[in-house]
């Protein structure tokens, strides 16, 4: 079975906030081939926002670049923290800054992965992440 594809039968629902084209097409074409559905793609923390608030229930996970023009990623976390109930979220980012990793995951972040991506480093981290519960 593909990993995009949750035990209902359904694809996983995920929302990709990236600044990068090459970057976000590069992650969505990873996860379309492994069935899972791409509900928006996010080139700020602007669009990351709206695109979060206008599809939130059917979210099943957020993949969040930190240098996002407008809102930056980390800001735009801690905005949709503030909404309510937070999703899944797994960064993936060239920022490595111990503390900022360490702050985003002891809040609330499921994941972290250091840029480049590597296709089976990214369905492994992904695949791991939506079996976990999220904090509330």
């Amino acid at each position: 079975m593909q990993a995009g594809i949750a035990p209902t039968g359904r694809p996983y629902n995920i929302l990709i906030a990236e600044n990068s084209k090459f970057q976000s097409k590069q992650l969505q074409q990873i996860l379309e081939s492994e069935g899972f559905k791409i509900i928006g793609i996010a080139e700020t923390g602007k669009e990351l926002l709206q695109l979060y608030k206008e599809n939130k229930q059917q979210i099943d996970l957020i993949t969040v670049e930190i240098f996002l023009p407008e809102v930056d990623g980390y800001a735009a976390f801690w905005d949709i923290k503030d909404m309510g109930i937070l999703p899944r979220i797994m960064f993936i980012s060239e920022e490595n800054t111990p503390s900022v990793v360490k702050t985003l995951l002891e809040n609330g972040a499921m994941e972290y992965i250091i840029k480049p991506i590597k296709r089976e480093k990214i369905l492994e981290k992904i695949k791991e992440t939506l079996v976990k519960i999220p904090k509330i």
